[in-house]
């Protein structure tokens, strides 16, 4: 292994992935890609139906966090899974591949104060990295990186849920991550042939081993190394052994939401009075590093059903064993795709200005912790705020880089939040209590029909919401003279030179639907801004605006 290259990037997720290939691509620089966990091959991974295998606490590819008590949730500690694999969080996630309403980047522009991150300056990095198996337009992209399908054989329990969308008056949506946003409409996945569409096999897997690109697995970073205000190199343990490595031209940190405020913070970068607190050398006083946690919330309408109609029968022992076949054999198959095709985005007041609703819905009755029941049939609908006004915070538990981090989302914090999340509910129920569900509806096992007024709705959200798992936020991105911010509108760090951060901790305002392509956006556009190229042009097209 050399000991300097021209890019050192830690963090081999969505981002890392991206920036790995991008930077490398031209052969005219030397890129060392650091990951913590292990490599994506691995059928637990690649079949979409493993996400229960991959996504649990004893998961080697799951780091597995959880926050401190909530206070308005009960004390609960709500679970926070982090991937741990070459693709990061792309290798455990749901697979639900959307954008977010066109409406959040032209914010991040005109409430946020980001320039050059308009959705018409975003458009065309979306386009760039997308491989969708569907029609190609102004939109759309089908020679991009990443593939996406959208299911188009719907079950009976899916197609009864846009039925019964239409029914309680809400539109049905021709593609939604196109020209609305609005209704209920098919959810694309970030699958393709039958396979998750990791960023590590879209970046790096599909491409021809590189010699100016190394990849090394299995390593910790402890600590970016900075010298007379410059970011010189990092610190890693592999094993019992220690060792630096030096970027003659950038460090940059994309170990997500949780893991780059605590590196940053182990590097003695963070709030000067924590640091001294954990004893952490201060290097640079950066007191935004770690605030600004954004998280979308969740939680759920449960309906049984006595008909064989949900995805629960597939759990029997001899249909496992059939799906397995099939996946092996030809990725085909019930295993070949994710459990959430359909969903919605709506509005909590007719003078919302956009969606701030998502629906999640699943055609599987589940128990505890998620665990599906064989022998019961049913269906699931998440619902939960998409533009949350709480906000938390992630900092250290100890100056030991093992210990994972402290995160307090700072869940339901304000009023508004807990509105909406109401509505989102009170939404739902009336989306599943439409005619083209009655022949379904056996019982509502959650909340239950006891649960009606707003007092009772809310201590049924104390006790059953989760996170969603869109952490962002943590390192944010503003403009000169933004006091918030930590990086600036190239995701350079204020205060260190030859810093770049780029993944989720980077986004300034959630957006309002699940992250995973915005961050393959940032890091595509991050890419031109490293390598000092021309944007991509920006394309203006129309878009659904409610108000």
């Amino acid at each position: 292994m050399r000991t300097e290259y021209d890019y050192v990037i830690v963090g081999a997720g969505t981002a890392g992935c991206v920036l790995a290939h991008r930077l490398s691509e031209d052969g005219s620089f030397s890129v060392l890609l650091l990951e913590h966990g292990g490599d994506d091959r691995n059928w637990i991974i690649q079949m979409p139906a493993g996400l229960r295998s991959a996504f649990k606490p004893t998961s080697k590819y799951n780091y597995w966090f959880k926050t401190t008590p909530q206070k308005f949730l009960n004390n609960r500690e709500i679970d926070q899974p982090r991937g741990k694999a070459l693709g990061g969080s792309s290798s455990i996630n749901g697979m639900t591949f959307l954008r977010g309403n066109p409406r959040d980047y032209d914010d991040w522009v005109e409430v946020e104060g980001c320039a050059g991150w308009s959705f018409a300056d975003c458009l065309p990095y979306f386009k760039r990295f997308e491989r969708r198996d569907g029609p190609r337009n102004e939109y759309r992209n089908t020679t991009g990186m990443v593939g996406v399908k959208t299911q188009q054989e719907l079950s009976t329990l899916n197609n009864a849920f846009l039925e019964a969308g239409q029914q309680a008056g809400h539109a049905l949506t021709e593609d939604v991550n196109g020209y609305s946003q609005e209704g209920v409409s098919r959810f694309e996945m970030s699958v393709e042939g039958g396979i998750r569409s990791t960023s590590a096999r879209a970046y790096l897997h599909s491409q021809p081993k590189r010699r100016n690109l190394e990849i090394k697995t299995g390593v910790k970073v402890l600590r970016v190394l900075v010298e007379k205000g410059r970011a010189v190199g990092v610190e890693f343990a592999k094993g019992s052994n220690r060792h630096h490595v030096r970027a003659s031209r950038e460090v940059i940190l994309s170990a997500g939401a949780f893991g780059t405020p605590q590196l940053l913070m182990l590097s003695g970068v963070g709030p000067e009075g924590h640091l001294k607190a954990h004893d952490v050398p201060v290097v640079f006083n950066a007191p935004n590093v770690g605030e600004n946690l954004q998280d979308h919330l969740e939680a759920h309408i449960q309906v049984e059903t006595v008909k064989s109609v949900s995805l629960n029968k597939y759990l029997k022992p001899h249909l496992m064993v059939w799906a397995g076949m099939q996946w092996f054999g030809w990725k085909g198959g019930v295993a070949a795709v994710n459990q959430c095709h359909v969903g919605a985005f709506l509005r909590s007041t007719p003078e919302t200005t956009h969606p701030d609703i998502q629906f999640h819905f699943f055609p599987i009755l589940f128990g505890p912790n998620w665990i599906p029941d064989p022998d019961k049939n049913g269906y699931r609908l998440g619902a939960g705020p998409m533009r949350p006004e709480s906000r938390g915070t992630v900092r250290l538990a100890s100056a030991d880089p093992n210990d994972a981090p402290l995160i307090d989302p700072n869940y339901l914090a304000t009023d508004s939040d807990w509105f909406v999340m109401r509505e989102g509910l009170k939404l739902g129920r009336e989306l599943l209590s439409q005619p083209a569900f009655k022949e379904f509806h056996h019982r509502e096992d959650l909340p239950g029909v006891h649960v009606r007024t707003d007092a009772e709705w809310c201590d049924f959200i104390r006790e059953d919401a989760s996170s969603a798992y869109h952490p962002c936020g943590t390192a944010r991105m503003g403009a000169d003279g933004d006091a918030r911010a930590v990086v600036d509108l190239n995701l350079k760090f204020r205060g260190i030179d030859a810093l770049r951060i780029v993944d989720a901790s980077v986004i300034p305002a959630v957006p309002s639907a699940n992250i995973n392509a915005c961050v393959f956006m940032i890091a595509e556009k991050a890419a031109d801004k490293i390598l000092d190229r021309a944007p991509l042009p920006p394309e203006v097209v129309p878009y659904h605006r409610a108000n």
